[in-house]
């Protein structure tokens, strides 16, 4: 057959259909420039030890497993990006990511009106606080039989702040305030039950079911305060980066990949039912 010489203006129509052709192909986040990613790298504060949300499976272990941490590989998968875990203490978290040591902070975090002043956040999770205690306890069975008591905590979460309010209750009673006693880790609150050293924590119900299914006939949780708190993942303020954020959680959750992750981990089906908002 013969082949005719093809003109430069034929060429170079050519050459844009093909590459409207290729445009088109590409996914709307690989086209959209998200100033999160670094590199082609996605980093994320956490603490590394609550789970079933982040955690280390075995000690020695280099890569964090849990369903937050499945949650944000798959945000990054959408932004082509991989991601880089900064693991540190809950209570240098956000400085971190205030100081761009990191560019997100998921690690189980409330979003809370205090913390919103500083820092922009995506509610996509709602747990419940629980009471745990030793099996063997019958006697404490409300955060009122405290009283006297050794209660553990981890230092810089919002159980502070629920201790603190027990505490005053309590003394409006005329009873003796709880002992707090604060730890850096999740896991450091839990071995404090176990060996006898406190009497109880005040955590969330993903927490305790984990500790629960990890060491049956140890622990159990007495106590439900019923009010459900959000999990949110924190950025700075400032930019489109939180409407990325949320339309990449929204695509987990029409994909239904988000419903698959929480069955993984044996949460509700319902917990990511979640506004995302923070009016």
């Amino acid at each position: 057959m013969f082949n005719a010489p093809i003109s430069a203006s034929t060429k170079l129509a050519l050459g844009g259909m093909i590459a409207t052709m290729l445009s088109a192909t590409i996914p709307a986040a690989q086209a959209t420039d998200i100033s999160l990613v670094r590199d082609g790298v996605l980093n994320v504060c956490t603490g590394g030890d609550f789970p079933p949300m982040q955690y280390y499976a075995n000690p020695g272990d280099e890569k964090l497993v849990g369903f937050e941490v499945d949650v944000v590989d798959a945000i990054a998968k959408q932004w082509n990006a991989t991601t880089n875990y900064v693991v540190g203490d809950f209570k240098g978290l956000l400085p971190s990511l205030g100081a761009e040591r990191c560019d997100l902070v998921a690690s189980g975090i409330m979003v809370t009106a205090e913390r919103l002043k500083a820092y922009d956040a995506v509610p996509y999770f709602i747990s419940n606080v629980v009471m745990v205690t030793a099996v063997a306890d019958e006697t404490t069975k409300t955060p009122q039989d405290l009283s006297g008591k050794v209660l553990a905590i981890e230092a810089g979460t919002t159980y502070e702040k629920t201790a603190a309010d027990l505490n005053a209750e309590l003394a409006k009673a005329g009873q003796a305030p709880a002992q707090i006693q604060t730890y850096p880790s999740a896991s450091g609150v839990i071995e404090q039950i176990l060996v006898g050293r406190a009497t109880a924590t005040i955590t969330q119900d993903t927490t305790a079911a984990f500790r629960i299914k990890q060491m049956p006939g140890r622990l159990q949780v007495p106590y439900n305060y019923g009010d459900g708190e959000t999990y949110g993942i924190y950025l700075r303020k400032g930019g489109d980066n939180r409407a990325a954020l949320v339309k990449a959680i929204e695509a987990l959750q029409s994909s239904g990949e988000m419903k698959t992750l929480l069955q993984k981990w044996n949460l509700p089906e319902t917990a990511t039912n979640v506004k995302h908002t923070t009016n």
